[in-house]
């Protein structure tokens, strides 16, 4: 991966001296090639990605993995023939980022769908079979909407224009395209979760007994952002009483934290796109003196999970993993694991039963924040731990270099 700036052919002075982060022509020529494939496979002519910003930017997951287009345009759609000419819409140009993976780019002035028509009409997909990005929920991507995203006008417009063609979902098809990262795609992932490390240094340098905690997220956001990471940034805060905490918001409560307080946030680092997560939680002045053994088997569950991520293992097997630490009087360990890329790159794991997902097994390449629960003697909010890992072929690698074993407790 390569910062290039001025990509486009007459340069306008305002973006002169932007570098932003650009994948090779390598890289698109294996992006490509392996999603042509998966169409060929599947019988699929064309796929069409709308635009959409929706779940933290995810659903533009798909159009950004064949267009490498984002940061710089609140909106892109793309039309993905199985040969020929790749065209990407967008509503504030954006040519400069694409460099050279885009042999056309155009400046949607009208409906998003009927500027795809065109470009499918163009490339003579009248009575083609056309896959649409985030038409259905998918195993691997589209995993937190059980109807899709793909806008309901939006299909009904190309299916008007084209009454002849044939449209299918492609969620199952572009989530199985990236859930195997590639070296420049792990290296991204390598950056983004340095930049979540530096929210999780500046949440520890913050919090005290006393502070407001919108304060403490301000932080960790400014680090972030400071440091060049892209948005839009999701933090995800649990705070309150320990043992009773306030759950799973994405904005601080506003209030002063407090002895005896518990505070865990999944924190998200992200750089061109491609996002990871670590967790960490803190705890506050007067708590159980039993806290510290708390956040120790919530360390050891995650890294019981993390030792059985080998290519092969099975996601059933990585949850029974997350179980040993029962072998601690009083505990109970559940396994929340997802895939982590441009989007929810693979199946959504959490402690509730996911048959259909058991025997799939994971593969090198997969990269995952393992973010394990754990419950003492029925309580939960009691330790928290996440890490982002890659799937090597010996075995899951750290992407980040904290020391997450460490017990965090503030006065």
């Amino acid at each position: 991966m390569t910062s290039q700036a001025g990509l486009h052919p007459d340069p306008d002075p305002t973006f002169a001296d932007w570098e932003l982060p650009s994948f090779s022509l390598a890289e698109r020529e294996l992006r490509w090639g392996r999603v042509r494939e998966l169409m060929r496979r599947d019988g699929i002519d064309a796929i069409v990605g709308l635009n959409s910003t929706g779940t933290h930017n995810r659903n533009q997951a798909d159009v950004r993995y064949l267009t490498q287009i984002g940061n710089n345009c609140d909106e892109v759609a793309v039309c993905f023939p199985i040969d020929g000419k790749v065209t990407a819409i967008t509503n504030r140009g954006g040519y400069w980022a694409a460099g050279e993976w885009i042999g056309e780019t155009m400046r949607s002035g009208r409906a998003w769908s009927r500027s795809l028509a065109d470009c499918l009409k163009e490339a003579g997909m009248e009575r083609a079979t056309i896959g649409v990005c985030g038409l259905t929920p998918g195993l691997y991507s589209v995993v937190r909407q059980p109807d899709g995203y793909a806008g309901y006008t939006a299909v009904t417009n190309m299916q008007k224009a084209l009454p002849d063609a044939t449209f299918v979902s492609a969620s199952d098809l572009m989530g199985e395209a990236r859930f195997v990262k590639s070296a420049e795609e792990i290296e991204v992932l390598r950056h983004s979760t340095d930049l979540a490390e530096l929210a999780w240094a500046a949440m520890i340098d913050t919090a005290r007994v006393g502070v407001f905690e919108p304060e403490i997220m301000a932080n960790m956001i400014r680090a972030e952002v400071a440091a060049g990471g892209s948005m839009p940034l999701m933090l995800g805060w649990y705070s309150g009483p320990f043992g009773n905490g306030y759950h799973r918001i994405e904005q601080p409560v506003h209030r002063r934290m407090q002895s005896g307080d518990f505070l865990a946030v999944e924190i998200e680092g992200r750089w061109a796109g491609y996002v990871t997560q670590i967790d960490q939680s803190i705890t506050f002045g007067d708590v159980p003196s039993w806290a510290a053994d708390a956040y120790a088997v919530a360390v050891e569950c995650t890294n019981d999970i993390i030792d059985a991520l080998k290519p092969g293992a099975t996601f059933g097997e990585l949850q029974a993993a997350a179980r040993k630490v029962s072998r601690h009087d009083g505990y109970e360990g559940s396994m929340t694991l997802h895939g982590r890329g441009l989007g929810d790159d693979g199946p959504l794991i959490t402690n509730q039963s996911q048959p259909a997902v058991q025997d799939i097994p994971v593969l090198e390449g997969n990269v995952f924040v393992v973010k394990p629960g754990i419950r003492y003697k029925g309580q939960g909010d009691v330790g928290h731990v996440g890490e982002a890992v890659v799937v090597t072929a010996t075995g899951a690698a750290r992407l980040g270099k904290r020391d997450y074993a460490a017990y965090v407790h503030v006065d």
